[in-house]
C-alpha cells in the first residue's frame, strides 16, 4: 500500500514528500536536512534500484533526479518514472552539461537545476511546482475527460486514451495541452505560454514535440497540435473539442 503525504504546515505552505536520487551521499544529507527545516518530508536514494524500490511504496510529490549516477543513470530512470507514475521530476545536472539538460526536458523532466546550486533555490524550486500542483487540484473542472476528435484527455490524471491505450502525459505536458485547448481555436505565441508556465521558449517547444509524439499519428505531420508560422501554436479548429 501507498503512503501518501501531503499537508500544509503552521505557515499554511505546502509541505511536501520527497525523493532525492542522487549517489553523492553528502549532498543527499545536506538536502535532507535543509528540506526538513523547511517542513518538507525527504526520502533519499543512492541509485536507480533503490530509488524504485521506494517509488513502488510510498506516493511522492516531487523526485528530484540527478543525471549522472553509476549503473542506471537519471536519464535512463527518467521514462520509467514517467511511465508508472505522474510525479513531477527535476533534474540535477552539471552547469555546463547543456545537452543532457536538453535531453532530460525532452525525456519528460519538469525542471532541472544545474549543480553547483544554493539550497535555497532548490526549495523556491520545489515550491514553485507544487504551487501550480495545488493550483491545478484546486480548479478541477466537474468533468474531467475532455474528448479531443478521436482523443479522450483526462485533465485531472493528465492522461489520453487514444485506440484504447493509456498515455500518461508530465505534468507541464499537459498544463500546455489544456493551455491550447482553453484558447478556443486562437494561436498562442511562445511569450504568452512561457509567461504561464514559466519553461522557457526552448522548453515551449520541447514539450509541445513531446505531446505531439503521444498524441499524432504521424509527429512530422501533426493534425491536432498545429504551427502557426509568426503566430504560435493552436489546436487544429477542424477538431471538435468538447
Amino acid at each position: 500500500m501507498k503512503i501518501l503525504m501531503v499537508n500544509k504546515n503552521r505557515n499554511n505552505k505546502l509541505s511536501a514528500h520527497v525523493l532525492v536520487i542522487d549517489d553523492d551521499r553528502r549532498l543527499n544529507k545536506l538536502l535532507q536536512k535543509f528540506l526538513n527545516e523547511h517542513n518538507h518530508s525527504v526520502d533519499t536514494a543512492l541509485d536507480a534500484k533503490s530509488a524504485k524500490i521506494k517509488m513502488s511504496c510510498v506516493e511522492y510529490d516531487i523526485i528530484i533526479l540527478d543525471i549522472m549516477m553509476p549503473g542506471e543513470t537519471g536519464l535512463e530512470l527518467l521514462p520509467y518514472i514517467q511511465q508508472k507514475y505522474t510525479t513531477p521530476v527535476l533534474m540535477l545536472s552539471a552547469m555546463k552539461d547543456t545537452k543532457h539538460k536538453i535531453e532530460g526536458l525532452e525525456k519528460g523532466a519538469d525542471d532541472y537545476l544545474g549543480k553547483p546550486f544554493e539550497p535555497k533555490e532548490l526549495l523556491l524550486r520545489i515550491e514553485a511546482i507544487l504551487k501550480r500542483l495545488n493550483s491545478e487540484k484546486m480548479n478541477k473542472r466537474s468533468n474531467k475527460l475532455i474528448r479531443m476528435g478521436n482523443i479522450s484527455f483526462d485533465i485531472n490524471l493528465n492522461i489520453i486514451w487514444k485506440n484504447n491505450k493509456k498515455i500518461f502525459l508530465t505534468y507541464k505536458e499537459g498544463l500546455l495541452l489544456k493551455e491550447l485547448i482553453n484558447s478556443k481555436g486562437v494561436s498562442i505565441d511562445r511569450y504568452s505560454l512561457n509567461k504561464k508556465l514559466q519553461i522557457g521558449d526552448r522548453g515551449i517547444d520541447i514539450t509541445i514535440s513531446r505531446l505531439r509524439k503521444k498524441i499524432e499519428d504521424n509527429p512530422k505531420t501533426p493534425e491536432y497540435i498545429l504551427t502557426e508560422r509568426g503566430r504560435g501554436y493552436i489546436i487544429n479548429n477542424e477538431i471538435r473539442v468538447n
